[in-house]
């Protein structure tokens, strides 16, 4: 996909159709709220993977998240809400109904991470 974007009619015709999806006010707000909950179920995922690991009964299942935890401490926390405001970026710079759609079902898949979190921590 990166080469695809690399032809200059190609990155031009995604800037044209990221604009006209940006020109619908419904599609804004569709993408504004995938965004907030999304940026929620982050930091929610920040805190039941903490309570996780700090109650002894979790550990960070993700190899590079762990990695990023094992040599930067904290400071790996910094590095996920980044990484979500890059995301949410992206999604709220081009907030078509294909990219909303897949960007939710992310969310949800995130969700149920947290939701694993807090079922390992023994708080269900």
């Amino acid at each position: 996909m990166v080469w695809s974007l690399a032809n200059a009619k190609r990155r031009k015709k995604l800037a044209e159709d990221a604009q006209r999806s940006r020109a619908s006010v419904l599609r804004r707000r569709a993408a504004l709220v995938a965004v907030i909950v999304y940026n929620l179920i982050g930091v929610a995922d920040i805190v039941s993977t903490n309570y996780a690991i700090a109650s002894g009964a979790g550990y960070e299942s993700n190899p590079l998240v762990s990695t990023l935890m094992d040599h930067a401490g904290g400071g790996w926390v910094f590095a996920k809400l980044a990484l979500q405001g890059v995301i949410s970026f992206m999604v709220l710079w081009f907030p078509h109904w294909i990219v909303i759609g897949f960007f939710t079902l992310a969310t949800v898949g995130n969700a149920m991470v947290v939701h694993n979190n807090l079922l390992i921590a023994g708080v269900f």
